[in-house]
């Protein structure tokens, strides 16, 4: 039996990042998540981030134990944490696209979670429709 997982999650930037500041946030990520076997995608829109890590069951805990204390963001929600069979980024340290506005509301799935001041609310019970809007994404980029 796989000891992979899955955990996704979604938080609000302390500022808006510039291309640059992505950039070597990207670059820091994807150098230790190929360490660590970690695979995953990471959206961005307007200092709101949602992110899917997948990786062996006790680094991916500890990994988001230490995400949670990053200080370039807050209000972090957890969407999903579950065991998984196989990998749906098996081949990305760490996808990333960068969205707009309208980019996001013609996507399929889409609901204004990472614009609402209450996001706990808001995801609550919208994890389903979070792992739908991921996966397309995967899909159709």
């Amino acid at each position: 039996m796989s000891d992979l997982i899955h955990i996704a999650y979604v938080s609000f930037s302390n500022k808006e990042l510039n291309e640059k500041e992505l950039e070597e946030l990207l670059i820091d990520i994807r150098k230790r998540n190929q360490k660590q076997k970690v695979t995953g995608l990471l959206l961005y829109n307007d200092g709101s981030f949602i992110q899917v890590i997948e990786g062996p069951s006790k680094m991916l805990i500890e990994l988001y134990e230490k995400i949670k204390k990053d200080h370039r963001h807050e209000n972090i929600v957890k969407l999903l944490e579950e065991p998984i069979k196989k990998r749906a980024f098996p081949d990305w340290s760490m996808g990333f696209r960068r969205l707009s506005k309208k980019q996001m509301s013609g996507a399929l799935g889409f609901s204004d979670f990472m614009s609402t001041e209450n996001p706990e609310k808001l995801i609550k019970n919208s994890t389903k429709e979070i792992v739908h809007l991921l996966n397309n994404f995967r899909r159709y980029t």
